[in-house]
């Protein structure tokens, strides 16, 4: 079944809304691939009929192949291990590729964002704060960026704790470069490492929003640690609220400070202040360990 959802991925794009629409009409991706394969044909765009001369299946299944060479694993939606809460949002990813252990996504999740160049104070308290609700056996879910992704990252896995890790490419691109050091080091302390990305996709300005939207539907909350005005985090802030999710925002050190204004509408319009990891817990005491 995997090889099906691959092609559908390599007929529409990645992340295109699309494919569930074509996923309920013929019930299954080998449904729609037959079915398409068959002629049916009406409702695809020039493009994607002319991709029918080279998408095959035999393309998808040398993805699969190479995948597990190089130490991935695959689950696709219909699948009981797909996490739960993901499935829950809109457009969610059709098939995953991961490495590590994917039943920590299926416990109490977290996502932890924010700027890229994290100031002293963030990344201080960020780590404190992703350290702690980790050892409350709590899964920090962030998307393997320098700054405070990788701050929420080291500091579960230099204290030996489960962190989940969601790059805005393949996994087998080593983004940013000298990640996979990190990713290693999730996967050995128990975590996982996952993309809908093809494994040897290159990071695009449009993955990094379609990964947002992954950052946002693991986690039953987003924090927001530092955003300013055009940061991406406010995008998987947006993407949290739009699925009925928690925000928590950190309040900004100085309201002044361009560097952390991106919050502020967030908190004015009901975002839950942070200050510590008691302020997580307090908010979902009962479902972590």
């Amino acid at each position: 079944m995997e090889k099906y959802y691959i092609w559908l991925i390599q007929l529409f794009g990645p992340a295109n809304h699309i494919i569930h629409n074509v996923l309920e009409k013929y019930g299954t991706a080998e449904n729609a691939y037959n079915a398409i394969m068959r002629g049916e044909t009406a409702f695809l765009d020039r493009n994607q009929r002319n991709k029918l001369g080279y998408v095959t299946l035999d393309r998808a299944e040398k993805v699969i192949e190479t995948a597990y060479k190089r130490g991935s694993s695959i689950v696709t939606i219909d699948s009981p291990d797909y996490p739960k809460l993901l499935k829950e949002i809109f457009n969610p990813p059709v098939i995953l590729f991961y490495r590590g252990d994917l039943d920590c996504l299926n416990r109490l999740c977290i996502t932890a964002v924010g700027s890229r160049e994290v100031t002293p104070y963030i990344k201080k308290l960020s780590m404190r704060v992703c350290r702690d609700l980790a050892r409350k056996g709590i899964t920090i879910v962030s998307g393997m960026a320098n700054g405070v992704d990788s701050c929420a990252h080291f500091a579960c896995v230099n204290d030996g704790l489960i962190t989940a890790g969601v790059p805005g490419c393949g996994l087998d691109f080593d983004y940013p470069k000298g990640s996979k050091i990190l990713r290693e080091k999730i996967v050995l302390n128990g975590g996982v490492v996952i993309s809908e990305l093809m494994p040897t996709a290159a990071p695009e300005p449009d993955y990094f929003r379609m990964r947002n939207r992954i950052l946002a539907g693991l986690s039953r909350g987003t924090i927001v640690f530092q955003a300013s005005m055009n940061s991406g985090s406010l995008i998987t802030a947006a993407s949290a609220v739009s699925e009925n999710r928690d925000v928590f925002c950190v309040p900004p050190p100085d309201i002044f400070d361009r560097r952390y204004t991106g919050v502020i509408a967030y908190l004015r319009d009901g975002a839950i202040p942070l200050f510590n990891h008691d302020d997580i817990l307090s908010q979902y005491e009962g479902l972590y360990l």
